[in-house]
This record gives C-alpha cells, structure tokens and sequence, in this order.
C-alpha cells in the first residue's frame, strides 16, 4: 500500500511539473553532488589504486579465472556485456548493472539487499556478494585473503594503505574506494548543467526537455543522480535463464514490490551493451519504444507510472541524443592496471 501511496503522489508532481509554465532554467539542481565517503573509509590515492587492482584480479575468485571487471566492462559503459552475467554458476539470471555512480546508491543490487558499496563486494563476513557468492566468482574469501598475503606487492601495499596486511574487511574498503572514483563529473550533460551553453547539441537540449516533460523519464530518473534510488515494476519481459525474478518482493515480501527492480542512474547507459534487470532489450530505441507501449499493460503489478507516451520519431530522436550525453568517456577507458 505504501509503494501505491508514493507512486499516486510522484504522478500528481509530474503533472505539476508537466503544466508549469516554460521559465528560464536553474540547472544546478542536475549537478551531481560531492560523493558521499563513509567516515570509516576515507578516501587516499593509494587505497584507490589498490582497489583498483583488486578491481581486475581474477585471483579474487575460484580458479583464479573472473574478476569484477570481468562483467563490468568500463567500453560497456561499466555494465555487462552479454544479456546475463556469466559465473561458476554458468549464465545467471540478471545482466551486470554499470557501477558507474554507484556511490551515489542508497542500496545495491537490482533487488537492493546491500545497503553500501562495502558490502556489496562480498567480501565482508556474512553478506553474501559477487566475490563470494557461488554462482558469480566464487571466491573462499579467507583463502583469497590468504592468497594476497602471500604476494609481497600486495601484503606490502595492504600494510601502506590500512596500516596491517590483507583482511577482508580491507579487501571490501579498497575496491568500495575505487568505485567512488567512477563519477560522470565529465559528461557533456554535466558541463551544460554547469554553465557551458554549448556542452549539448540543440537536439540534445530538446531531449532533456522531453526527458522532463512528455517522456516522464524524471518520474523515476530524478536529479540530480537521474535515479530516485527506488524500485519500479516497468513490465519488462522476462528473459533468461529464471522462470520468473521476484525482484524486490524476494527481499521485502512486500506485495507492492513483485517484480519491481531498482532504478538505474543513465549516465554513460549509450554505451551499454544490454538494458533492464534481465538486459531483455539491446538497444536504446527498444528501451524508449518499451516505455512509448506503455510497458507491458498485461502486467497487473506493473507501475501505474507506466502510461503510453505517443512520442513521435524526432522526439524520439532527441531523447537519445539528450541520452547520448550522459556518457563520461574518460569512464569508458579504465584499463587494467599493473597487477603485483
């Protein structure tokens, strides 16, 4: 009752916004923030490069054969690249969301059961995560933390860093300190927020027009992070190797949550590979047809956010080009550092 309650006033806001009158635009509302940093870890050069490193090493996990770069694929924008992410387990049920601004997320995960980036790396005790879950990488986390300490550039770097060698805790810090480093600060969209008129092509700017109007997008796509951090039932076919994915229900068990997955932020998504929780659509004119439909009105858990949009082409057009400046390219060439 709760989610139906919020979803009937976030569409009596869009309306509001919808027919407000055209005013010059205050942007710094679109700005992204500066990145929260829990005060228990803070952030050094040195603790980003080491998470960085942990990042690409595949002998984080079983056989020494998948790191976490290995689906998060900084030419794909930070996401997977293939419709389901491949583990120990052989094809899984979700595609790899980007990490690009992950920093900023209240919870992780498409169903949203960790609540920081430390806890999502599964390395730390008893939450469960890529790193130690069987089907993604598989890794025994205190062999892992015994195999680092027998490499001295890493033991070395570990006693720099966090003062002690290789641990867990300190494995989860590094790599959570890295993330924190994949922000889109660069993104065209981000220096035409800041003030340079000329960062975005006009057709772009009549897709961020849409983008808040028409389209809707902002009813879930909220600035600054173009994520409310939320999680919606959009229809989305399911596809893959799963029956069906409860999504959030699975963790809540809360009715209003069957099928409904996190909102993703859209920066440097014109670089994916895939799209949605289960990457059942490949391109962005798939994505923006899926929401023109409507969804999926067969769907009777399916977000009452979800209306037919009656886009035309161009309008169509500009929204991908607003879509296309989302994209940090500096994100997009992360290489694999030297590894000790």
């Amino acid at each position: 009752m709760k989610n139906h309650i919020i979803n009937i006033i976030t569409i009596a806001m869009v309306t509001l916004v919808f027919a407000m009158p055209a005013t010059a635009d205050d942007l710094r509302e679109w700005q992204l923030p500066p990145v929260p940093v829990p005060a228990d870890n803070p952030q050094s050069q040195a603790k980003v490069a080491l998470g960085q490193q942990l990042a690409f090493d595949t002998r984080l996990s079983k056989n020494d054969s998948i790191s976490c770069a290995g689906c998060h694929l900084p030419f794909a924008g930070g996401g997977g690249h293939t419709p389901r992410a491949f583990g120990h387990g052989g094809e899984l049920g979700r595609w790899a969301p980007s990490w690009i601004n992950a920093a900023y997320a209240t919870s992780l995960f498409w169903d949203g059961r960790a609540s920081s980036l430390e806890e999502q790396t599964g390395a730390l005790p008893g939450h469960m995560g890529p790193i130690s879950a069987p089907g993604e990488m598989a890794g025994d986390v205190q062999a892992i933390v015994k195999k680092l300490n027998a490499i001295p550039g890493y033991r070395k770097q570990f006693k720099q860093v966090f003062g002690e060698g290789v641990t867990a805790e300190n494995i989860a810090k590094a790599i959570a300190a890295f993330e924190r480093t994949l922000i889109a600060f660069n993104a065209p969209f981000q220096r035409y927020v800041r003030g340079d008129k000329t960062a975005i092509s006009p057709a772009a700017k009549r897709g961020f027009a849409l983008f808040r109007g028409k389209a809707q997008c902002i009813a879930c796509h909220t600035p600054p992070l173009l994520t409310d951090n939320a999680f919606h039932n959009i229809g989305v076919p399911q596809v893959g190797p799963l029956k069906e994915d409860q999504g959030r229900y699975a963790i809540t068990k809360d009715t209003d949550d069957m099928r409904a997955f996190k909102t993703p932020s859209l920066y440097n998504s014109a670089s994916f590979a895939f799209f949605m929780h289960d990457g059942a659509m490949s391109t962005m004119e798939e994505v923006i047809e899926h929401y023109n439909q409507g969804g999926n009105p067969k769907d009777r858990s399916q977000s009452p956010l979800i209306t037919p949009l009656k886009l035309t082409a161009r309008e169509k057009a500009d929204l991908i080009a607003f879509m296309q400046t989302l994209t940090d390219p500096e994100l997009n060439h992360i290489h694999r550092p030297r590894l000790p």
